[in-house]
């Protein structure tokens, strides 16, 4: 059965609900994905016309599949928008809809969209002076990410090889609330956690600095982990991309860096 056939099928048993909605704004997504701009403009309506209604009794903060919903509708309209050439106006749709909503991860979203389209070429925000001068390899990380976990040997490899070279590797995470077996972990326990799964899980990794700060990863949009960026000597942003990359395709980027 196809993804549409069983949102359909949902939609029948379950009415117009948040969760609904959010299965329809993944239908865009994923017609965006594979290049169907024209059907995925007609998800994305579908979708805007349910958040409509959800909108008026619901709110993003209380429902996690809303949440979803609005932060996909966003991500597809401007991206739709950047697709027909409209790289500007999705710039300032994106902008305009930053201060609408206060959740964090539609903030992040929001400026994950806006780092794809704005990021690279400008001065790296967040980096702090003594990075200036040396290559810079963001690798921007949650404790509880699988596919974080899958790069981290990448990245090591890659740190063993280029570190001698001047590239420097800094890993920010941040707390998401998130240790097992505890409902609602303290800052001091989430802390504790992600130090067990760095030590655990990331080998070869140990002496790069991984700092908690919130403020940079929602400054670098990661709604999405991990998040990769790569910034030259004069501290300008050359790469940004918000998920997996093989080793082959991040050594050469990191190659051009060093000959720069």
């Amino acid at each position: 059965m196809s993804a549409e056939a069983l949102a359909a099928d949902y939609h029948r048993t379950n009415g117009s609900n948040s969760e609904y909605a959010a299965a329809v704004s993944w239908l865009a997504r994923g017609a965006l994905t594979l290049g169907r701009t024209e059907q995925a403009a007609e998800y994305l309506t579908a979708t805007k016309t349910l958040l409509a209604e959800l909108l008026k009794t619901k709110r993003v903060d209380d429902d996690n599949f809303l949440e979803a919903a609005v932060g996909s509708s966003i991500e597809v309209e401007a991206q739709i928008m950047a697709a027909r050439g409209k790289r500007d106006k999705a710039v300032a749709f994106l902008e305009s809809e930053m201060p609408h909503w206060k959740t964090w991860w539609l903030q992040a979203r929001i400026r994950k969209n806006l780092d794809l389209l704005t990021l690279e070429g400008q001065p790296a925000p967040e980096l702090d002076a003594q990075y200036r001068g040396s290559p810079v390899l963001l690798f921007l990380w949650a404790h509880w990410c699988g596919d974080c976990k899958a790069q981290a040997p990448v990245i090591a490899r890659l740190r063993e090889k280029y570190e001698p070279r001047g590239l420097r590797v800094l890993a920010p995470t941040r707390r998401y609330g998130d240790v097992p077996k505890i409902e609602h972990p303290t800052d001091a326990q989430e802390d504790q956690e992600i130090e067990r799964v760095w030590k655990a899980s990331y080998a070869g990794l140990e002496g790069a600095p991984h700092p908690i700060t919130e403020t940079i990863m929602l400054r670098y949009g990661v709604s999405s982990t991990p998040t990769l960026v790569l910034i030259d000597r004069e501290g300008i942003v050359r790469m940004y991309r918000p998920y997996r990359m093989t080793e082959a395709e991040l050594s050469q980027r990191i190659e051009a860096l060093l000959v720069r």
